[in-house]
């Protein structure tokens, strides 16, 4: 997904100026400004690696506001002497670093922001903005989050849905009304009298909107606040309007305007220099060493440039018949808009052939020439090589065609070669054998790059032995998500409304309840807070303590939860918060028609395993009932059909005893035994009739911790036990299962060596942790080695198992919706259920042969809650 990162200039430059000490060049020039911008510029650049990137300024006094209302900003001082000339330094600098900057007279570099904001999101980019206005709030969404700076510019916090809705309880919509009833201060925004935040928040959390507030006035408590909502009630819609930012503004604009271009020394260097900025030329060399001095080995790579040729209709129509007759290979770059999802469509194709590139335009293209490279597109006879295939199978899947002839998918190749890669987007993958490589001028020269790269991918992928895993697992698949993804899964919005409304009536008795034992109201998502009730007043033991005070995060918590009542409310509270914020509110944002169309992920996890996102349907948390009961809103797409689910019974631990061969564990599975029982059994050295279900959840737990290197600490937190007795847990497990206890030491001591490890379809994993001098480190990098193969594995079974099940759908009334961990979704017209649970058991059972046989379980039912097992002939 391209990354837009988006700074507010005017916004960036006051915190520098009022947080660095006053700074000069030789002839008494201010620089401070300078220094702190570009600085955190810098910093920004090497570590956000931004596809596109724009600075907006204000221009004038905004004018817009001030037509609304006279009083607007009216209380702001002149600017400081010493900050008005850094402005215009600030620019200089900033055009000699090729970095795009956008301002317009009248309008707030706020709207401007909201302007670009709402573009990159229709364009399907990832928005960072970064700022030290919370006005920013408001622009939060799915795609777009927004860095907050604190302590001067050097330090931002990172806002997104969630962590809005934990720190004050409301969508990103209503920071607008937030401001209405509390106003501004420091855009003198009125708001409304004797209304300050804290008041604002429970009338919000209470009536929704300003509109909400107002209309329910008379049911508010307190005389005066009834009182001041009633006679305000103008100004605080005014304040609503005031605070609002403006997505449309009188300028045109394209995302081509802020690309990213890495800084030219011979430019760069002279600039800085007039303004004696030596700090920042110094960290300038160290962000672009790569630019400079005597090429490395690794940068001699240089690209050619491949001629660009322009067709007519009849020229693109001859050339394409060429390409198809000839199976001619075809490097293929895309510029779209929308989503692959959501309606996506193509605006424009680099295509590389030859030491030729071409660029076929969607307004350019007659109706011919689309139909011809849509059949080109289909066909499988002629050779493409693409980077996020995915996206491009989509967005020829919403106009009718699935493509075709995929030979490789180059961002795929580069996160096999190396699973830890941040990004996959074309410009990255090209400076992985180019590294001074600046951004495409246009999408023909994307392509003629990435046609140039291709081979070495190839190479590299063939000489570590991961051809089969790509070209046979992974390219595949990709296609088999593309249906699923546009296929998406009906969610009855009503039922998430009033499901809403029950998590919302459980958080307000949740919160009476932790009031109750902490015997005080405090604010239960303020960390600080929440800190001195737990550690200070309750007196509860302290774990650990961050910069700013205790420290409560999950972990933290999780150690706690037996040491005070409040410690499990408070867990509970923050799951549902999470449900209601990241889940109802979300899933309700994102169904379209009655269907929600997650997207799923084959480049994000380290282990190989898909991740979803936009929404996120593996994290929903189910270890509360509520959490479980959510999936009731997810349905059939089609009437009278129903769902069919089947999931692998401990896969993991099936590949662990594939992997060690420990006789006990391989014996529970090929006897079909209970293999929680029989571990319990085992350790406390007694008949299976005589484990009690307290002995098997502690079995449970070590046998699912082993693979991610459980300690007797952790073990003793998880079961509330104390560690003597996880201590001995441990050790009598060991004892029976020593075949396990080997090959976990082997395994780690194999990485040890190899600095990698493997699955058993040969994924590799690096881990440069086990040579890393921290101690906390290598432990990490040995739980890694430990678990990788395991996880690794299961992730590549489930992986050959859809491909098997998509294969297999084919003669029946049925659909694949959702894969989830371990389990698969589908539904099923009722006459094919019989046929279709068969196949599907049998292709996930044999998907990949072990020495242990898998087993898979299946249910039925109307939604994806109300299931039954459901048992095949």
């Amino acid at each position: 997904m391209p990354r837009m990162v988006i700074l507010d200039g005017n916004s960036l430059a006051n915190r520098a100026f009022y947080a660095l000490p006053p700074l000069t060049t030789a002839d008494g020039r201010p620089t401070n400004v300078l220094h702190g911008f570009l600085t955190m510029l810098f910093r920004l650049e090497q570590e956000q690696h931004p596809d596109y990137w724009v600075v907006a300024f204000d221009k004038t006094k905004a004018t817009v506001r001030i037509e609304q209302y006279a009083g607007y900003k009216a209380q702001r001082k002149e600017t400081p002497e010493g900050l008005r000339p850094q402005f215009d330094y600030l620019k200089e600098i900033l055009t000699e670093m090729d970095v795009p900057m956008l301002e317009l007279a009248g309008y707030e570099a706020d709207d401007l922001i909201a302007a670009i904001t709402k573009q990159a999101e229709a364009q399907g980019m990832e928005i960072q903005i970064y700022t030290g206005d919370k006005d920013a709030l408001q622009l939060i969404s799915p795609r777009t989050n927004i860095f907050l700076t604190k302590k001067g510019i050097s330090e931002v916090e990172r806002y997104d849905e969630t962590t809005l809705w934990e720190r004050y309880q409301l969508r990103p919509q209503q920071i607008i009304d937030l401001k209405g009833l509390m106003g501004d201060t420091s855009d003198n925004i009125p708001g409304v009298p004797g209304i300050g935040e804290k008041t604002a928040l429970k009338l919000l959390w209470e009536f929704e909107t300003v509109e909400g507030v107002l209309a329910n006035a008379d049911k508010v408590s307190g005389k005066k606040v009834q009182s001041n909502l009633k006679e305000y009630a103008d100004q605080a819609m005014l304040s609503k309007t005031l605070a609002t930012m403006l997505t449309e503004v009188p300028l045109a604009f394209s995302s081509e305007d802020f690309v990213y271009r890495r800084s030219q020394a011979a430019k760069v260097l002279p600039i800085l220099e007039k303004y004696d900025l030596r700090n920042v030329t110094r960290l300038w060399h160290e962000r672009h060493k790569d630019d400079e001095g005597p090429l490395s080995e690794c940068q001699e790579e240089s690209l050619e440039n491949w001629p660009e040729r322009t067709l007519t209709e009849e020229g693109w129509l001859a050339q394409i018949g060429e390409w198809q007759s000839k199976n001619i290979s075809l490097t293929l770059a895309c510029r779209y808009e929308g989503t692959g999802l959501q309606g996506g469509r193509w605006l424009e194709w680099g295509v590389a052939a030859q030491g030729e590139t071409f660029t076929l335009t969607r307004e350019g293209a007659s109706e011919k020439v689309c139909e011809a490279w849509l059949k080109l597109m289909g066909s499988d006879q002629v050779p493409k090589i693409l980077a996020d295939s995915k996206t491009v199978a989509l967005l020829l899947t919403n106009e009718g065609v699935s493509l075709k002839g995929l030979t490789l998918d180059l961002s795929l190749a580069s996160y096999l070669i190396k699973s830890s890669r941040p990004k996959f987007a074309p410009l990255d993958l090209v400076k992985e054998y180019v590294p001074n490589q600046a951004a495409f001028v246009n999408v023909g020269e994307e392509a003629a790059a990435l046609a140039q790269v291709a081979p070495k991918f190839e190479e590299e992928i063939h000489s570590l032995g991961l051809a089969h895993l790509l070209h046979e697992i992974e390219e595949p698949l990709c296609m088999v998500l593309a249906q699923v993804e546009h296929h998406g899964i009906a969610v009855d919005s009503e039922q998430l409304t009033v499901f809403g409304e029950g998590i919302s009536l459980t958080l307000r008795q949740l919160e009476q309840d932790i009031y109750a034992l902490a015997e005080e109201t405090f604010n239960i998502n303020s960390p600080k807070q929440l800190g001195t009730i737990l550690f200070e007043k309750l007196g509860l033991p302290t774990a650990k303590k961050t910069k700013t005070g205790y420290s409560t995060d999950a972990e933290t918590l999780e150690e706690l939860r037996l040491a005070h009542p409040v410690v499990e409310k408070i867990l509970d509270y923050r799951q549902l918060n999470k449900l209601m914020s990241t889940y109802v509110n979300g899933l309700l944002a994102q169904a379209k028609n009655g269907k929600i169309h997650t997207t799923f992920q084959q480049t994000v996890t380290t282990t190989g395993r898909l991740s979803s996102t936009e929404p996120n349907l593996q994290n929903i948390p189910i270890r509360l009932e509520q959490g479980r009961l959510l999936r009731k809103v997810f349905h059939p797409t089609e009437p009278g059909w129903v769902l069919l689910s089947a999931d692998y019974s401990q896969i993991e631990l099936r590949i662990l005893a594939h992997y060690s061969q420990d006789p006990l564990l391989c014996e529970s599975f090929a006897l079909g035994q209970d293999v929680h029982t029989r571990t319990a059994a085992e350790v406390f050295g007694i008949s299976l009739d005589e484990v009690t279900p307290n002995m098997r959840r502690s079995a449970k737990a070590v046998n699912f911790g082993l693979v991610y290197g459980l300690t007797e600490f952790g073990l003793s937190r998880d079961l509330g036990i104390p560690r003597k007795e996880s201590k001995f847990y441990i050790e009598q497990y060991f004892k029976r299962y020593s075949g396990v206890k080997r090959y976990l030491e082997d395994v780690v001591t194999q990485a040890k060596k190899d600095g990698q490890v493997r699955t058993l379809l040969n994924r590799l994993r690096r881990i440069p942790e086990l040579l890393h001098s921290n101690r906390v480190q290598r432990q990490f990098g040995e739980r890694i080695a430990m678990n990788t193969p395991v996880q690794g594995t299961a992730a590549d079974i489930m992986k050959l198992a859809m491909l098997k099940v998509a294969e297999g759908l084919k003669p029946f009334r049925a659909t694949m919706l959702l894969q989830v961990h371990d389990e698969l979704l589908l539904q099923v017209a009722p006459e094919d259920l019989e046929s279709v649970a068969h196949m599907l058991k049998e292709k996930m059972e044999t998907a990949y042969p072990l020495s242990v046989p898998m087993t898979v379980e299946c249910k039925v039912g109307p939604n994806w809650y109300d299931m039954q097992p459901f048992h095949t002939n």
